[in-house]
């Protein structure tokens, strides 16, 4: 089960559409910072083992860049609807990781329907 995994990676595809879409309808410097950030979550979220002792590992680094993006985005480009905005669809993908099933090959299972 890569429910995470999964998660991340729409996360990522929806901040770079969201990026590429708003505004200008271009992705400024700023803006491909929080691409990157989203591309790194989706990648990290993806490499971290389900191991039984860190189940919620995944959860963290979804977590650990989600509170990046948002310092980020606040710093970078400052406050405003836009970056509001950005800031819940992130905020939505780490909740949304935390959710999603997840399942190792050494049966560590975690998500919905799993012991946390």
């Amino acid at each position: 089960m890569y429910g995470k995994a999964i998660v991340a990676i729409l996360t990522a595809g929806i901040v770079a559409a969201y990026q590429a879409l708003s505004g200008d309808q271009t992705i400024e410097p700023a803006e491909w910072v929080s691409v990157a950030i989203a591309i790194v979550t989706a990648v990290g979220v993806w490499l971290v083992p389900l191991a039984p002792g860190a189940a919620w590992a995944k959860t963290a680094v979804a977590v650990v860049l989600a509170v990046l993006q948002v310092l980020t985005t606040a710093i970078l480009d400052g406050l405003g609807t836009d970056e509001i905005l950005l800031m819940l669809i992130t905020a939505a993908g780490a909740a949304g990781i935390w959710i999603a099933p997840a399942e190792s090959t050494t049966g560590v299972s975690v998500g919905v329907g799993a012991d946390r």
